[in-house]
């Protein structure tokens, strides 16, 4: 079920696909989400203004949406992580240049939130048709 969506400011430059993959790993070690219902997005913008509106400026903002029941403190964890990744990825950026980075974590109301997937457990896979 877990939604993960990466946003960032079009003049960082970085292959998303590594910093997706990672996200997924510490997410799933920290016991928060299965590896098999994470769903994940980068979405690069182009249309944004930050503070005064200097174009050196840039962020990453990455939102997890999970289902809730998760304790508090597993959710903290799984937030430091993530925020960890991100300044192990970006750090170079934010050490020469003007960089935000944040992380939040919403959860779905059980009962509300609805999902229906046939997305098998690792390595157990059928071959597409």
């Amino acid at each position: 079920m877990p939604h993960l969506t990466v946003e960032y400011t079009d003049n960082l430059q970085f292959d998303a696909q590594p910093l997706l993959a990672r996200l997924h790993e510490e997410l799933v070690a920290t016991g928060a989400v299965n590896l098999k219902g994470i769903k994940s997005r980068a979405i690069r913008l182009s249309d944004y203004r930050i503070a005064d509106g200097y174009e050196g400026y840039a962020f990453v903002h990455v939102g997890l949406l999970i289902r809730e029941g998760r304790p508090i403190p597993v959710q903290q964890v799984a937030a430091k992580r993530v925020m960890a990744v991100l300044k192990e990825t970006f750090g170079h950026r934010y050490e020469s240049g003007y960089l935000s980075l944040s992380v939040d974590i919403k959860e779905m109301r059980e009962g509300i939130a609805i999902t229906d997937h046939n997305i098998p457990a690792e390595g157990v896979r059928r071959n597409p048709q």
